[in-house]
């Protein structure tokens, strides 16, 4: 998943597995029982699997997209921001 969310070394793998871990493990925590609870009251049992697959496809979009923030927040405190002006990356010809 660190992959897929933009990470290309081992490293930044690595950083984003130990940053990431256990945010996902606390919310799968607490959301898979609500989640259960809900559809066990108020959803026909046809409905389940569809309820269950858009609640992890919201959590895990929503998981991978924290994550990946502060993976690329980390980085930029580590080497710095990295970003420059508009003005320093094209040089404009002299008398304009």
């Amino acid at each position: 998943m660190a992959v897929i969310a933009g990470a290309r070394t081992w490293h930044q793998v690595r950083a984003t597995i130990r940053a990431g871990f256990w945010s996902v493990m606390k919310v799968s925590w607490v959301t898979s029982p609500l989640a259960l609870a809900f559809a066990q009251k108020f959803l026909p049992e046809q409905t389940w699997v569809p309820f269950f697959n858009i609640v992890a496809f919201v959590i895990g979009t929503y998981i991978n997209t924290h994550t990946k923030k502060k993976r690329l927040a980390a980085l930029r405190k580590r080497y710095g921001d990295g970003r420059s002006s508009r003005d320093d990356n094209y040089s404009r010809p002299p008398g304009y």
